[in-house]
């Protein structure tokens, strides 16, 4: 069946974009409820939106700040502000919790332990890399040439 979306197209590249952050936000929901980062706070969907933003658009590693928050908060219909203040509200309340000095159930991840209560810029980039080394050639796949066929 032709549903009319047709390679190289801008819908194209959207609807597999929709569908690698669906791919993404299926995997990374239980590492966030590991941290101990509770899923009643909005800053939760916000960080998880944060590091599925990351981790498709390439050029969001640039800013965080510049490019990520305000992404975020188009999606919410918030403001850069609420964004950045509900992911640091979420991160205290893990850290608080004990939930970023431990990861639960995985005694070998390092890469999500902070020895200090961590900015949200590193907790979306230490969840991103985490992302990135364990399903980092799946998710070039679940997203497929959407990235190029956006510039064409």
């Amino acid at each position: 069946m032709n549903d009319g979306i047709k390679r190289g197209t801008g819908l194209y590249a959207e609807n597999l974009r929709t569908i690698a952050a669906r791919e993404i936000e299926l995997r990374l929901t239980p590492y966030i409820y590991n941290l101990g980062i509770p899923p009643h706070v909005s800053g939760y969907g916000y960080l998880r939106d944060a590091v599925i933003e990351l981790l498709l658009e390439p050029a969001a590693q640039v800013g965080v700040t510049k490019y990520v928050y305000p992404s975020v908060a188009a999606m919410y219909g918030t403001t850069v502000h609420a964004v950045e203040r509900s992911v640091r509200h979420a991160i205290t309340a893990a850290w608080n919790g004990g939930g970023l000095r431990r990861v639960k159930g995985d005694p070998h991840n390092t890469v999500l332990r902070f020895h200090s209560r961590p900015t949200n810029k590193k907790c979306i980039m230490a969840l991103a890399q985490m992302m990135k080394e364990q399903y980092g050639n799946q998710i070039a796949d679940w997203y497929g040439d959407a990235v190029g066929s956006e510039t064409e």
